[in-house]
């Protein structure tokens, strides 16, 4: 069949429906633009030549049919009361001969970039076939560094344009996952679960509601509306497999159920090079000066999820109305702490968290372009962490016998997470050139321990202390759209906080006297973001924020294993600004070039530092106090046709510290120092090769390289004789794909980090050697479900 796909873009309304053919020789027309003449409202057809705008009142409008290599069409059409008007249209090709000619939807990625927001979108469906997590498929992107503690499962914390850990927010469908609890979070999550993931440096758009300081990440699950089966079973080095199974029923009534179910696990065993801990027959022990190489022997990790979706969409009363429920659960060993010279042999950790959410979009609600968005989940997530051995390990897996139980700190404690997310969301579009918007995010956290047996052993008096967080972010914002060529936003935000929990009043150091306190803080945020488009391949953005973000539960409550929080932090504060420049052009239809550059700056009060103590390996959070960051990053891609792709990107980050006195009034050494433990330098650059019609028709053989580079940095302050420092890396990853039958058959072979580099990340915790893995793939999709 004769198909052509046109450029176009969607939209949702209703009332008008019908279907495009090719008059020569009454094919059915995929990806037509179909749209109200004069207006914004439009759609495209679908492969069976299908379309339907809805929403419309009852007046005459003029239908626009556009197809490149077809004559444009313009019709009449006369819409009355409650009736749909259906209008069939055939179109005639020009006259013009086309040379392989393909142009795509304009896709929701495509229109972020075009956005006044400095935002990078990442189309996930060319990694469907590899063993990512969506923390690896981050790693890839410019200014993004994703830092692991150790192989699969470890906690990974997000570098972005300078800020790392908490003060980059994460969302998965606009709500944050910070109280997703630890066996659903992007380390564990393969990739295959987003359609897209949407990296926004600096100033983030009031929509997703956060408190985000230095960016935000949305995970856009899947929104198909085609029947499909996905399945997928992966399996590798350290006795590591994946396997996943994703199944989507669509009918043509707009009912529609999805069905994901993963699992992950590996024992970790990878060799790393460490100090070894020497027994002596008198009782003590030292660490030998040189590092020596260990196999991990206490890092299994198991971890599996189901998620369920159903609900409707393109209803009168509802565009989507979905219900999702998540159920995961993980168990972990802990081989080390946060300095892996101190090493365990039998401490764990478990996990299970429910999660119920519920979601409702309704496009021209009351009145045409007045849209509402409502969001709500709840989250129990239970934790049990274990640690009851009375022993010391050393690398070697010896161990000598103490006198008090604990490897760390004895502990058999079970607590419950509870949190709630309810967003709610209305934008009205005035006009072409006017669009108003509010968004009101508010969000609660409550920690209980809720085994008094387990716990009754090493309660303190903060044991059974309320733990409690209350955070609202409201947001308005105003979008100015004189032009194609430019458009502007600015916004104010609203921030609002309660936190309840135990403060050590003590003015001894020695003792530990806690007192449940709460404290409130509320303040305003605002910001302007515009861009403009000079020319078809230029765009250049800028942006100014005064953000705040308010301290996460781990910051202000710990783990209750490796993490001790402060229920006195203070809300970090900052001055962003961003502007970014890209270009993109396409020359003799075969030759693609894509640039992008990007200059930060970022000027932020009470930033709150996560710092190692090095006896027993804890982390503690505390407000630092001024830190500055001036940055670039820059990302470059040559694509030639949709067989060969090139491209890299690198980040510069100068961030310091420009606290200059200490509390007590102390000039600091370590005044404008870099901030420790935070790379500075880094880059990523890949290439792929793809052969189409590979020994058959609809089969493609490709070919993959990926190269990740850290400079060197400084563990700890440099000017206190910091001696350790983090050597510079160099990895590269290799993969192989062939795809049978369109993409229905898979096969993957990924050998990652192939000249065995050692490799480090936070506080020189080491990753794993050279891996190979091996992933099978079916994956069938009907084709598109059309509602009543």
């Amino acid at each position: 069949m004769h198909v052509l796909l046109c450029a176009s873009m969607t939209s949702i309304a209703q009332n008008i429906y019908g279907t495009v053919t090719d008059c020569a020789n009454h094919q059915t027309l995929a990806g037509v633009f179909v749209r109200i003449a004069g207006t914004h409202t439009g759609t495209s057809s679908g492969n069976d030549g299908k379309y339907a705008i809805t929403g419309l009142k009852a007046d005459i409008y003029t239908v626009e049919f556009s197809c490149i290599g077809m004559k444009s069409v313009r019709k009449e059409v006369r819409v009355e009361g409650s009736q749909d008007s259906q209008l069939n249209i055939c179109m005639e090709a020009t006259q013009e001969k086309l040379d392989e000619v393909s142009v795509e939807a304009k896709s929701p990625v495509q229109r972020l970039r075009e956005s006044s927001y400095n935002v990078i979108a990442v189309d996930t469906r060319a990694l469907q076939n590899t063993s990512l997590n969506l923390s690896h498929a981050l790693d890839r992107v410019s200014g993004v560094k994703i830092r692991e503690t150790g192989g699969v499962g470890s906690s990974s914390h997000i570098s972005l344009n300078g800020f790392s850990g908490r003060h980059v927010k994460l969302f998965m469908d606009g709500m944050p996952m910070e109280s997703f609890g630890t066996s659903f979070r992007l380390n564990n999550i393969p990739v295959h679960l987003a359609e897209r993931i949407e990296v926004y440096k600096g100033v983030v758009p009031i929509e997703l509601g956060g408190d985000a300081l230095g960016g935000a990440i949305n995970i856009i699950t899947g929104q198909s509306r085609r029947t499909s089966v996905d399945a997928s079973f992966s399996y590798g080095s350290f006795n590591t497999y994946k396997a996943n199974i994703d199944v989507i029923y669509s009918a043509r009534n707009g009912f529609f159920v999805r069905l994901n179910a993963y699992q992950n696990y590996s024992d970790n065993s990878y060799k790393v090079k460490t100090r070894l801990l020497t027994f002596h027959a008198d009782g003590s022990s030292n660490y030998s000066r040189e590092d020596y190489w260990f196999r991990r022997f206490h890092d299994n990790y198991h971890n599996e999820a189901v998620v369920v979706n159903t609900g409707v969409a393109k209803k009168k009363w509802a565009d989507r109305l979905q219900f999702k429920f998540t159920y995961s659960r993980e168990k972990q060993d802990i081989q080390h702490a946060n300095l892996m010279k101190i090493v365990y042999g039998g401490r764990e950790r478990r996990a299970q968290s429910i999660i119920p959410a519920l979601s409702y979009e309704k496009r021209n609600l009351f009145v045409p372009n007045l849209n509402l968005r409502l969001s709500a989940n709840y989250s129990l997530a239970r934790n049990n962490n274990i640690d009851t051995l009375a022993r010391q390990y050393n690398w070697q897996g010896e161990y000598r016998t103490k006198s008090f139980k604990g490897e760390g700190q004895y502990t058999m404690g079970e607590y419950d997470n509870r949190s709630m997310s309810v967003s709610a969301g209305i934008n009205y579009r005035l006009n072409e050139r006017h669009l108003f918007a509010f968004n009101n995010l508010y969000s609660s956290f409550n920690r209980r321990a809720t085994d008094a047996v387990a716990n009754s052993e090493t309660t303190t008096a903060a044991t059974f202390m309320r733990r409690t967080n209350a955070k609202n972010v409201l947001g308005l914002s105003y979008r100015f759209e004189p032009s194609k060529i430019w458009n502007a936003s600015a916004f104010i935000k609203r921030y609002d906080v309660t936190v309840r929990g135990p403060i050590n009043i003590s003015t001894n150091t020695t003792t530990v006297v806690y007192e449940e306190q709460q404290r409130s803080f509320g303040t305003n945020g605002y910001g302007i973001a515009a861009t403009v488009h000079p020319s078809a391949a230029w765009q250049l953005k800028t942006s100014f924020e005064k953000a705040y973000r308010l301290p996460s539960e781990t910051e202000l409550f710990g783990d209750e294993s490796l993490e001790t929080g402060d229920a006195g932090l203070r809300p970090e504060n900052s001055l962003n600004l961003n502007v970014n420049i890209s270009y993109e052009h396409t020359f003799a239809k075969v030759h693609t070039i894509v640039c992008d550059a990007g200059l930060i700056y970022r000027d932020t009060r009470d930033y709150i530092r996560r710092q190692i103590e090095q006896r027993y390996g804890g982390a503690f959070y505390t407000n630092h106090g001024q830190v500055r960051n001036y940055g670039v990053d820059i990302e470059a891609r040559y694509f030639y046709k949709k067989m060969f792709s090139l491209g890299g990107n690198v980040t510069y980050q100068d961030i310091r510290n420009m606290e200059r006195y200490s509390a007590t009034g102390r000039e600091l050494i370590y005044y404008r120092d870099r901030m420790p433990n935070v790379p500075y330098l880094f880059g990523n650059a890949d290439a792929n090769l793809q052969i189409n019609d590979c020994f058959r028709r609809g089969n493609v053989l490709s070919f993959g390289y990926n190269m990740r580079y850290v400079h060197s940095f400084f563990r700890d302050w440099a000017s206190e004789g910091g001696d350790i420092i983090i050597p510079k890396q160099l990895s590269h990853d290799l993969n192989i794909l062939y795809s049978l039958r369109n993409g229905r058959y898979n096969i993957a072979v990924e050998a990652l980090n192939i000249t065995n580099e050692i490799l480090y990340d936070n506080y020189s915790l080491q990753k794993p050697g050279r891996s190979f893995m091996v992933k099978l793939r079916y994956f069938f999709r009907n084709r598109d479900i059309q509602p009543n």
